[in-house]
């Protein structure tokens, strides 16, 4: 009998259900074996017993996205009630038991659901109605009275613990059940979630005394008590049966039962069988975890990670060989040795047994005083599990690590900030350079082994190419290290350097060719085609490769029959021979020492001839040169259904010295690299790889072809298998993200948090852990201690659960019990001009209006019972045949066929903007103009400058930033609403404009809430220190330590590190977990939801008209002086 991860609990009577393993259990309230309910094919969330035990309302996905299911509590099938597709919960019951209560994004118009409100849905199935509530998590109702409690914000403070920013739990009470709802605790200085009527009182968990446990007060917010007593993890996931209380608290579940005053907190003991089913070991292809892969220096296999586990392949020939431990093990940026042998770096820190797992009886250990528990593996030609040899690594996370192609030495770059190399014969590590500004980048071993060319910063705004001589002995034993030269002299950006194979030229990419795009929108212009690849001669008698040399028709030689010559001879083979002669061996010989004349080198650049462009890559062959090209594309993509299996889009060129022209190699190309020899080719596409003859064009015919053959290129990743074991991957993943926390978290005391502790506190659940949900969860909680904003994790491997998305008509439809028909209550036009922007109903000739009624689809009819989302189960993105009728007495029935949308939140969201901009224009006779700002990303530049540009002549403007999530653009935004009205250009005919141009001569108001945050919170902050207009509104999210998504687990989970911390002059560092209060603070209260009132657009539209009468802006016809005959004004 073991134990397992005992979450979201509900009761009713003496039964307790619960989740575990992602299906529900049933356990009697005192405890004792747990029976399983379910074996669901996707994960069930929030259970709900009805009051009476009879019935379980849960959220599953068991025919696609998350909606709500009905089973009896017995066991047995589960019927499905809602076909949404955006159950995010099940909140509850009705107090008469007729409906299930629960939270849906449906009809949210905002980023992540943030304005997802409360719905309910008849037991026995029918229309879904919403509750007229507005943004909301959670209601409950008193058990013996006519109360309402209604909990908004949020339902769980243990993911950012300590939270004290705008988006703290808010608690609302109407206490006589009249919709007229009052907040209270208002001035806790806590997080206080989950409110719960038990008797006469709230009970809700707050952690403002430091951890999440129970509190309770009054229904006016006084008497405050503090109910529960854990020490050591938060109390979440309560459930109430008006007199006792479940919840769960460190993997276990624990009852509360109020009427006790001594020993009433009980943890259930809970006698607890499983098969274990989706932590059985699975297997997986090589294709669908592709991580890295290098050629080996001979270009004849590949050395590839996949899932974090280390293979070798031979191209399309023999087998496929697996390096070091089987599980539980990560290994991470493999390099060829010259002997073939690999090195990697691992974070594997305890013997292996013969089969390669982890030898039991020694533990890992589980908090390390400093430095980095990876290190650098060496493995032989032959597959070992166990390593040839093991070094230490350098201080930090090692981010790029490069072979020599000469010498068993390698040099890797840190986060540290520092470059060093390692020299395996002796086992030395010396440190070569570091920044003080950020990481060093691009190593690359010169041809001969004795030079290293990389990327540094000289300052934020500037990278340059710098060259290091490591002058090594014949064995590479000894090195007499050369200082770091800097070799380019940057305009901008040098960066990404490769040498010439032959030694003649050093490759680089450079950031230096202002030649603008004019934008067509603004007068504004771009400088995004601003990369080309360059070189620089590295002896001072080379030539300009690029200049044609003479030969004879037909010929590549020279007049005097001598192979034609680039440039002087760059060196002297140390075996006596001289450049020119020829090598019979099939290999060459190792290259002769490398001459590079460091004086006058930055004057040496060389530009390809080629136009600018976006460049990634640039590598040197004999008498060739290739170079990586992406295209320009836009930042806002269609519907993610829509697209294709997502490729690389690169174009690979090459550059051929002998023809002196330049044509395309390969397409969709992304990743690439050499062979030292420069002879094979291997490059990434999306999951697939291809390894080609390096520096010849693709054929037509052998891009024709698809399939893994020596022909097309493409390599047969299928032949990998991988077997995971997923207690020892969940182990090292969750060791991972606590490692690349203590690395990279923005200040070095972890904000005072025990981090060592913290692992320990967590890690011991771990043994817990039975499905990939509930990984997730634990993370969440232990990276929550930091009490730091932008902890997050998000994907990785969960089971596959089936996807048969709804399609959606961009409409409400309400059932209508007098008609006896599903009404079309209001149709969203949305940008009728953009595909999957607009109702389907909208397309020119359906003419179908909002009050008609939709009578059948696909021939099927319509009742109350079956809802339009249960037939457009599996047709989204489809064209579907609708039946529609106007209203009367006679149903003349029209059929018309229209294509689904995936999702309508893009055209909700425009409907609502439009409704605020014509509300704002209305009641103010057109002078104040209104935007609205999504977020600070993509989506939120385009917007912004769709209402900005179009409405800058206003008098005033209202910028609505609130539901804003964040981003990085707040200070281009900025920049706009800074520029000052200098003047205008006044043309002989027409209007004038302003000078500079789009410039807001008039009055600026922002309206922000509690869920504007991140980008959004420092947009505001510098709003008011720039008192650019008054902030009118809530308090904003509060937080800015800013994160960049860089590091993945081994499954594909992304964690995020907080690590890029924000200082204000005026705030300083107090933003954080706080957020920004507005100058005017207006609250929303539920009730306003009621009357569709927007109080806070409302007081903000008010201040704006008193700002205008109180100082009008002036006409431009009262500012401009009449122009005299003279031209003098």
């Amino acid at each position: 009998m073991g134990t397992g991860y005992f979450t979201q609990p509900t009761l009713a009577g003496d039964q307790l259900v619960f989740v575990c393993e992602d299906d529900l259990w049933q356990v009697p309230l005192e405890g004792g074996r747990a029976r399983r309910l379910t074996n669901s094919r996707s994960e069930i969330r929030t259970p709900v017993l009805d009051p009476e035990g009879r019935w379980i309302a849960c959220c599953a996905a068991e025919e696609g996205d998350p909606d709500v299911y009905l089973m009896e509590s017995e066991g047995g099938p589960m019927t499905r009630l809602t076909w949404l597709n955006s159950v995010t919960y099940v909140v509850g019951w009705s107090p008469d038991s007729r409906y299930i209560l629960f939270r849906s994004t449906h009809q949210a118009v905002h980023h992540r659901g943030s304005d997802a409100c409360l719905f309910r849905v008849p037991v026995d199935g029918g229309p879904v109605q919403g509750l007229p509530l507005g943004p909301a998590v959670i209601i409950d109702h008193q058990p013996e009275g006519p109360g309402v409690l209604l909990g908004r914000n949020s339902l769980n403070n243990s993911r950012w613990k300590r939270y004290r920013g705008g988006m703290v739990g808010e608690i609302w009470v109407d206490s006589l059940g009249k919709g007229d709802f009052r907040r209270i605790l208002t001035g806790l200085k806590g997080n206080p979630v989950c409110p719960k009527w038990i008797g006469n009182r709230v009970w809700f968990v707050s952690d403002h005394e430091g951890l999440g446990n129970f509190y309770s007060c009054s229904v006016e917010g006084q008497d405050l008590r503090q109910e529960s007593f854990q020490k050591e993890y938060y109390v979440r996931q309560p459930a109430a049966d008006g007199n006792r209380l479940v919840y769960h608290c460190g993997g276990e579940l624990w009852s509360l039962d109020p009427g006790n005053r001594s020993g009433r907190e009980r943890r259930i003991p809970i006698q607890w069988r499983s098969t274990r089913s989706r932590i059985q070991r699975r297997f997986f292809y090589g294709d669908h975890y592709l991580e890295d892969a290098v050629l080996h220096p001979g270009g004849h296999e590949i050395a590839m990670l996949a899932r974090g586990k280390l293979f070798s392949m031979p191209h399309w020939e023999q087998v496929v060989r697996q390096y070091g431990s089987r599980h539980g093990v990560r290994y991470r940026i493999p390099c060829w040795l010259t002997d073939g042998r690999i090195a990697i770096v691992s974070d594997s820190s305890q013997s292996l047994n013969s089969e390669g797992n982890r030898t039991k009886g020694r533990k890992r250990k589980t908090a390390p005083g400093g430095g980095s528990e990876e290190r650098l593996e060496v493995f032989a030609a032959e597959p070992l599990v166990k390593p040839e040899n093991s070094f230490s690594l350098p201080q930090g996370r090692v981010q790029e690590m490069v072979s020599s192609p000469r010498y068993p030495h390698l040099a890797v770059t840190t986060s540290r900030m520092e470059l060093h190399l390692i020299n395996l014969i002796t086992g030395r590590t010396r440190k070569l350079d570091s920044s003080g500004i950020r990481e060093i980048s691009d190593p690359v071993f010169s041809p001969d082994g004795g030079w290293l060319a990389y990327t540094k910063y000289l300052s934020l705004e500037l990278t340059a190419i710098f060259l290091i001589k490591l002058d090594p002995d014949k064995e590479g034993r000894q090195m007499r290290l050369g200082k770091p030269v800097q070799v380019t002299q940057p305009v901008r950006y040098d960066f990404a350097p490769n040498f010439d194979p032959e030694g003649r030229w050093l490759y680089f990419l450079s950031a230096r060719v202002y030649n603008p795009i004019w934008d067509t929108v603004q007068t504004a212009s771009s400088f995004t085609r601003s990369i080309k690849p360059y070189l620089l001669t590295l002896q001072e008698e080379a030539l300009n490769p690029f200049l044609p040399q003479p030969h004879p028709p037909g010929s590549t030689e020279s007049p005097s029959g001598q192979p034609p010559r680039l440039d002087g001879p760059a060196s002297e083979d140390q075996d006596g021979k001289k450049d020119g002669q020829t090598e019979t061996k099939a290999n060459p010989p190792p290259p002769s020492k490398l001459r590079i004349d460091l004086e006058g080198i930055q004057d040496r650049i060389v530009e390809f001839p080629v136009p600018e462009g976006l460049y990634e890559r640039v590598i040197g062959l004999p008498n060739k040169v290739l170079f990586l090209e992406t295209p320009l594309l836009g930042a806002i993509e269609g519907e993610e259904e829509q697209r294709p299996e997502p490729r690389d889009q690169g174009m690979l060129w090459v550059y051929d010295f002998e023809k002196q022209e330049r044509e395309v190699a390969a397409q969709e190309v992304g990743r690439m690299e050499v062979n030292p020899a420069g002879k094979t080719l291997l490059y990434f596409s999306g999951n697939q790889l291809r390894v080609l003859e390096a520096g010849v064009p693709v054929s037509e015919e052998a891009d024709a072809e698809e399939f893994p053959t020596r022909k097309s290129g493409w390599l047969d990743l299928s032949r990998v298998r991988i077997a995971v074991n997923y207690p020892d991957e969940w182990s090292q993943m969750f060791r991972e993200a606590w490692r690349l926390q203590k690395e990279f978290f923005w200040n070095e005391e972890l904000s005072g948090v025990d981090w060592n502790s913290v692992y320990r506190r967590y890690e011991c659940l771990l043994s817990k852990i039975g499905s990939r949900s509930e990984l997730s969860d634990l993370i969440w909680e232990m990276q929550g201690e930091l009490g730091t904003s932008h902890a997050y994790e998000y994907g990785g491997d969960y089971p596959l659960s089936p996807k048969y998305p709804v399609g959606q008509l961009g409409a409400d439809l309400d059932y209508d019990p007098v008609r006896k028909a599903w009404v079309f209550r209001r149709i969203y036009r949305g940008d009728v001009w953009r595909s999957n922007q607009h109702s389907p109903l909208a397309e020119p000739g359906n003419l179908v209006k909002e009050n008609d009624q939709l009578l059948e689809i696909g021939g099927v009819r319509l009742d109350e019972k079956t809802s339009p989302g249960e037939l457009l189960v599996h047709q989204a993105g489809q064209p579907v045949l609708l039946g529609v009728c106007s209203p009367g007495k006679k149903r003349n029935v029209r059929r018309i066929i229209v294509k689904t949308l995936f999702h309508e939140g893009g055209t909700r969201y425009r409907e609502w903007v439009n409704g605020n901009l014509e509300h704002v224009k209305k009641h103010s006779g057109g002078r104040v103009g209104y935007l609205h700002i999504p977020d600070m990303d993509t989506e939120g530049i385009a917007e912004f400058h769709r209402g900005f540009l179009s409405q800058v002549d206003r008098e005033g403007l209202i910028i609505d930033a609130r539901f804003n999530a964040g981003g990085w653009v707040s200070p281009l935004i900025l920049e706009k609403l800074t520029h000052r009205h200098l003047g205008y250009d006044v043309p002989r005919w027409g209007s004038p404009e302003s000078y500079p141009y789009h410039t807001l001569r008039g009055h600026l108001v922002l309206i922000t809430n509690q869920f504007t945050g991140s980008d959004g919170d420092m947009f505001t902050t510098s709003f008011k220190q720039l008192k650019l207009g008054k902030v009118i509104g809530k308090r904003t999210w509060g937080g800015v330590v800013g994160i960049d998504g860089r590091y993945q687990l081994v499954d594909g989970t992304t964690t995020t590190q907080p690590q890029y911390s924000i200082w204000f002059h005026h705030a300083g560092w107090s933003v954080e977990n706080y957020g920004v209060d507005p100058d005017l603070y207006v609250e929303d209260p539920p009730q306003g939801y009621t009357s569709l009132k927007d109080p806070q657009l409302e007081k903000a539209l008010e201040v704006m008209l008193t700002l205008l009468k109180e100082k009008p802006v002036p006409a431009m016809a009262e500012l401009l002086p009449s122009r005299t005959p003279d031209g003098s004004g």
